[in-house]
């Protein structure tokens, strides 16, 4: 039997598609999944601010980012470290981080310099215990760092703040100092001595005890023997500041152990001596030179090649010692005697306090000048340089140095004098 064919829809006739209920609740909930995953992709920081408000008390709260660890800059002697966690001790090393509630340890022959988020430096002395009480980066950059000094002595410096909130606070007995930006201080803790005291040699610190605070300031000290007694303040004797060698200048010698080193700083109105010392080390912890004098000045030989750094301290009328000056580094060269780098200074013009130095090398090499860079070497090797203003009216050593890239170098000394 055949079929008979399919009537024609009237006009206006749809065709109908039956769905049900769960098709439409999964479509809904599908669109819905699609249109958060897309928010939290392209707007992350309001997608997880919304969910901090859902998950507490419907305010938004400070959100505290995973902070770098603060770490070991540099490291002699014993040194160890309990991290927050363990029950043992282990030995500090340069790939050590250190994080909240970690403890640093240092012998008798140890000593450590520690850098925190903020640039914060702690260089941490021998036979000295501290706590890292916090080391924190907020979302808005501000970072919050808070060390414990349980015992010991700690050479402090802050650094440059970015963003306003951020704080350095470094804690003693039941005594806490709040660190302004840009700051250097010493703190000493020893309960069996009743030492508690912060000595302040750049910048400024609150320090409170109790409801008492006061505010100290450049060589300025504050302590207390008994844990229940009131803060005290006393000014303390200024260090001196660091003349020659300056900071990073070379010295450049056919033969260094024979070399008349000159070591050279400023007065202090108080003092009646001076301490200087010499190291191989930035922590020196290896003293090559170690003198007591009454000059401004000291005259050493013996050293051999090598880099070094340098501090003098201050001694009062009662034998007592100021910090010690920031230390400056020099280098010790070895030159061979005889020269086949060329390096001829062809004009020295004196501007006021300034000399513009002219000459002449081996094209490729880099000259320096008083320890300052020539910012250009031309292609023939002539350079052009305008030294720093000299400090005062008299005679002064110019000291020009050149190396090639094959390790040669030549120093020249010319003597200028400034009216």
């Amino acid at each position: 039997m055949s079929e008979e064919p399919e009537a024609p829809k009237p006009a206006g006739w749809e065709y109908w598609t039956t769905v049900t209920y769960r098709s439409v609740i999964l479509i809904a909930v599908t669109a819905i999944i699609m249109i958060i995953a897309l928010w939290a992709l392209l707007w992350r920081e309001s997608f997880d601010s919304v969910l901090a408000k859902l998950g507490g008390s419907g305010e938004a709260k400070t959100k505290v980012q995973e902070a770098p660890r603060a770490r070991f800059v540099n490291l002699d002697g014993t040194v160890r470290v309990k991290k927050r966690d363990a029950v043992q001790w282990t030995n500090g090393d340069y790939g050590t981080s250190l994080e909240e509630g970690d403890i640093v340890q240092t012998s008798s022959n140890g000593i450590a310099r520690v850098t925190f988020i903020d640039g914060t430096t702690y260089v941490v002395k021998p036979d000295t215990l501290i706590v890292i009480e916090q080391h924190a980066a907020l979302d808005n950059k501000a970072t919050k760092v808070a060390v414990q000094v349980s015992s010991g002595a700690v050479d402090l410096s802050t650094g440059s703040w970015e963003v306003p909130g951020s704080s350095s606070e470094v804690r003693f007995e039941n005594a806490v100092a709040r660190m302004q930006q840009n700051t250097r201080a010493v703190i000493r803790q020893d309960p069996k001595a009743n030492i508690h005291e912060i000595t302040v040699s750049e910048g400024a610190a609150a320090v409170s005890k109790g409801q008492q605070t006061i505010q100290v300031g450049p060589y300025e000290r504050a302590g207390f023997a008994d844990p229940n007694a009131n803060l005290k303040k006393d000014k303390v004797i200024a260090p001196p500041k660091l003349m020659r060698p300056r900071n990073l200048e070379p010295i450049i010698s056919t033969s260094p152990p024979d070399e008349v080193l000159r070591f050279e700083w400023s007065g202090v109105e108080q003092a009646r001596a001076y301490h200087l010392r010499v190291s191989t080390s930035p922590l020196f912890t290896s003293v090559v030179l170690d003198r007591k004098v009454n000059t401004t000045s000291f005259n050493a030989r013996g050293l051999e090649a090598g880099e070094y750094y340098w501090t003098v301290s201050a001694v009062d009328a009662r034998n007592l010692e100021s910090q010690e000056s920031e230390a400056n580094r020099f280098t010790l060269a070895q030159q061979a005697a005889a020269e086949q780098l060329l390096l001829v200074i062809d004009t020295m013009i004196q501007h006021g306090r300034v000399i513009e130095i002219v000459g002449r090398t081996e094209a490729g090499a880099t000259v320096s000048i008083n320890a300052e860079p020539v910012a250009y070497v031309g292609p023939d090797g002539r350079f052009k340089h305008f030294t720093s203003p000299l400090p005062s009216a008299g005679a002064h050593t110019i000291t020009i140095v050149a190396q090639n890239r094959r390790g040669e170098v030549v120093t020249r000394k010319k003597t200028v004098y400034v009216q």
